[in-house]
């Protein structure tokens, strides 16, 4: 005969034993379950930076570059990003890395050995796979985190968010040279070896111009009372001081859009005292404006800016001239598959 106590203390046990079970699935969905958001947001972000990385490369094979925007580039860049920021090994073949157009289509993967013709950026997916604390009790073993991103790479549909240095290079300077992309060199042939840029008239080939960002005066380093009228800071284009030194002032909104700078008044050489020390000292590159065709003379004269780029100031004689060399930097998008000009920024921009 089955005492009725012994009966019930089985029982007890097995509803401690459910009980216990559904509170370790519970701790474990909850601890395990947070650990997984934070390996889908580095998952996330390893996915990110890694297509972010491959479309840099994308973009400088859109400028014309194929020597450094080449598919193995690419596959080198994905893989160092990915690798820095966390994500798992990845795998290139038939699900990896993937080449895409403009709509999204994918049109072939990364690691073929080509980049296809229509390509504007990356598609790449970040995996991370962790074996789970509490839910491996409940046969759970390991987890995948997984994340998707896509970025473009081309030219700069906008110009650079910050402040504009206040000189124009002539758009003819840029014709046939080549950006810089290491130290600044001492070999003559080198794109690295500083250039020298010569003022003068308007539209000299490789010439430049101060620029006045909407000075009423000559308002670049002049003391009173060569700065008549000073720089008004109340322009729709006109930014906050970018010095030292002081009175250099930047812009603008983007070429062509309402509002913008497409015409920047000429500083006259003659007249220009700059001090470009502290720059030429960090070794910046300096976002400066572009421009196509000038006109005008004296301060009445007038530049059309046509885009901006990178360039590293080396010297600038006291205003009299500049030397430097072409950087040709990256921008953060919107970008555009449209040629732009021989010495336009580059720019990559993330879309999911």
């Amino acid at each position: 005969m089955t005492h009725p106590r012994r009966g019930a203390r089985g029982q007890a046990i097995v509803v401690f034993a459910l009980t216990l079970t559904v509170i370790v699935m519970l701790v474990g969905v909850a601890v395990d379950g947070g650990y997984a958001l934070v390996q889908r947001r580095t998952s996330q972000n390893a996915a990110d930076f890694a297509a972010l990385a491959g479309a840099r490369i994308v973009a400088v094979w859109i400028a014309g570059n194929a020597n450094d925007g080449n598919d193995a580039n690419v596959r080198a860049a994905i893989i160092a990003s990915n690798a820095v920021n966390g994500g798992a090994t990845i795998t290139f073949g038939n699900s990896g890395p993937a080449y895409v157009a403009l709509d999204g289509a994918t049109l072939g993967r990364v690691g073929q050995g080509w980049i296809p013709a229509a390509t504007v950026g990356v598609k790449v997916t970040a995996v991370r796979t962790w074996a789970p604390y509490f839910l491996r009790l409940v046969g759970v073993d390991s987890w995948d985190a997984s994340a998707t991103a896509i970025a473009r790479g081309g030219w700069a549909a906008n110009g650079p968010a910050g402040a504009v240095f206040p000189v124009g290079i002539a758009e003819a300077f840029f014709n046939h040279r080549e950006p810089c992309s290491g130290p600044v060199s001492g070999q003559v042939d080198d794109p690295c070896y500083p250039q020298h840029l010569t003022p003068g008239d308007l539209n000299v080939p490789g010439g430049f111009g101060w620029l006045k960002f909407g000075c009423s005066g000559y308002g670049l380093g002049q003391a009173a009372p060569a700065n008549v009228g000073g720089c008004s800071t109340n322009l729709g284009f006109l930014q906050e001081e970018i010095g030292p030194p002081g009175k250099s002032f930047g812009c603008c909104r983007a070429v062509g859009e309402p509002g913008s700078a497409d015409f920047i008044g000429s500083l006259p050489g003659n007249k220009t005292s700059a001090d470009c020390s502290y720059w030429i000292a960090r070794g910046d590159t300096l976002p400066v404006a572009v421009w196509d065709y000038a006109d005008g003379q004296g301060s009445g004269a007038y530049y059309h800016i046509v885009g901006f780029t990178g360039f590293q100031i080396t010297d600038c004689n006291g205003g009299k001239d500049i030397r430097g060399v072409w950087r040709q930097p990256l921008y953060l998008g919107p970008t555009t598959a449209i040629p732009g000009f021989a010495g336009a920024a580059l720019s990559v921009q993330l879309i999911k």
